[in-house]
């Protein structure tokens, strides 16, 4: 009687505990991190000649891991927020170069054309200064279209400097969140070593480890390798960031004797000056190619200064093109055109630097709108307007300022359109990948709900077998 109660009970202990586990995964099922647990259970060998065991006993609550889907995951999130962080800065690109409709409004300011609609209405202006090469108002609108174009290269020259800056900032916030979480791993690293050396269940701090594991891939790309002891170690382009308790500092401040360089890059600093974790004690570069820090990184060091560089070649191409064609010609008493160029520069000549020619502004009847003469030493006459009407032909050329920015915004318009089709492949690929390592390491409610009545059904079973040795051993006593 004795051993079928304690055989009993260990089925009601088992029944409790795997109840127990159902709750609590019930209970954390929409917890980031979490991992489904399961109740292990072993038989008690029974030392009776008849062979009869003596129960049930519970091994363990073991975590159901899949290392292959947890890396694939970790893997996919990773490029998935390389992509996105690439398509916002693609995106903020973009915006500063919008598709305007042309307008024939003579201003000073910036409107919302395009710069294709602003050249295009430029060079047509000229037609009117051909027409009238003596009138004062055809001339006061093409310094007034001029200042109208220069005032738009500066605007979208400022737009993608504070683009850049913006950038920039949001990489440094990510890069103190990625800090702070190796510092959590490490931190989680260490109680997890102590918490299974005292023998003691450590589930919950390897649910915490995950969602620390699965931001830290999110945000940089970082490769895991989980160890026997529970514990993960994280590397970075190949550099060790996390080993144990202990854990590297990333920068973006190279370190001392670092050649200077106009391209951002993020260096990783061991926590102690024997550079044991990251391979030297000064710091070293980490090549990041995943996560979002890749994605800001790409769009800091290239996709920005290409399109300002571009930008730039626009300025560059409009001051050309027009000073050039100044220069072949003269005013109406004779001055040539190469005197008075109309856009000139602060510095070098730039989107940022482009501005009219303060003396032009001044006097528009500087502009060199005649062609020279037989002897090509002055002007055909006082009402020549042949070189305002080669300067209008400039814009049926295909080359110059209108060629350069037609392939600036196609350009964008392409690495966008790449980008935005990367990031609805990788959605799928990343989403693909988080549901196959779910519908192993998540929890299933239903199966979880029928498992909690089996168990209690299992429970149920048990406590009858009590009851009926207890009804057993009462009745034998009232028969003695």
């Amino acid at each position: 009687m004795d051993a079928g109660l304690s055989i009993a009970a260990s089925g009601l202990n088992a029944s409790m505990a795997e109840i127990d586990v159902a709750a609590e995964n019930l209970s954390n099922s929409q917890t980031p991190g979490y991992v489904a647990q399961t109740a292990q259970l072993s038989t008690l060998p029974g030392g009776g000649q008849l062979g009869v065991g003596d129960g049930v006993l519970v091994t363990s609550v073991s975590q159901v891991n899949s290392a292959m889907l947890s890396a694939n995951n970790l893997q996919a999130q990773g490029s998935l927020s390389n992509i996105s962080s690439l398509q916002q800065v693609l995106t903020g690109i973009e915006d500063v170069f919008p598709l305007g409709q042309t307008t024939a409004a003579a201003s000073t300011a910036s409107t919302n054309s395009s710069i294709a609609g602003e050249l295009s209405t430029f060079w047509s202006a000229w037609d009117s200064v051909a027409q009238d090469p003596s009138g004062s108002a055809p001339r006061t609108q093409i310094v007034n279209m001029a200042q109208g174009i220069a005032t738009s290269l500066h605007e979208a020259s400022t737009q993608l400097d504070q683009l850049a800056t913006n950038t920039s900032s949001s990489l440094q916030t990510d890069v103190g969140q990625v800090n702070t979480l190796l510092g959590q791993a490490a931190s989680l690293n260490g109680t997890i070593i102590q918490t299974t050396g005292g023998g003691q269940s450590s589930n919950q701090l390897a649910d915490q480890l995950n969602n620390v594991l699965g931001q830290l891939s999110s945000l940089a790309g970082v490769n895991v390798q989980m160890q026997a002891n529970g514990t993960a170690q994280i590397s970075l382009g190949g550099i060790n960031v996390l080993q144990g308790n202990q854990a590297a500092t990333l920068s973006t401040t190279p370190p001392s004797g670092t050649p200077t360089s106009t391209t951002t890059t993020i260096y990783a600093y061991p926590p102690s000056a024997t550079g044991s974790l990251v391979g030297s004690a000064e710091g070293v570069a980490a090549p990041v190619s995943s996560g979002a820090l890749a994605g800001l990184l790409s769009g800091v060091n290239q996709y920005i200064p290409k399109y300002q560089a571009q930008l730039d070649s626009v300025a560059t191409a409009l001051a050309s093109t027009v000073n050039t064609q100044l220069a072949s010609g003269y005013t109406a008493s004779g001055v040539s055109g190469s005197t008075e160029p109309l856009f000139s520069s602060t510095g070098p000549m730039s989107a940022g630097t482009i501005t009219v020619n303060a003396a032009v502004v001044a006097d528009p009847t500087l502009i060199a709108a005649a062609g020279a003469n037989s002897t090509g030493t002055g002007p055909i006459g006082a009402n020549d307007g042949s070189n305002a009407q080669a300067m209008a032909e400039r814009g049926t050329v295909s080359t110059g300022p209108d060629l350069t920015y037609q392939n600036l915004v196609e350009g964008i318009g392409s690495d966008t359109q790449n980008a935005n089709t990367q990031l609805t492949s990788q959605t799928a690929v990343a989403n693909q990948a988080q549901q196959a390592l779910q519908s192993v390491t998540g929890v299933n409610q239903d199966a979880q709900l029928a498992a909690l009545m089996q168990f209690q059904a299992n429970y149920q079973a048990s406590a009858k077998v009590v009851s009926v040795i207890d009804a057993t051993m009462q009745s034998l006593l009232a028969a003695v």
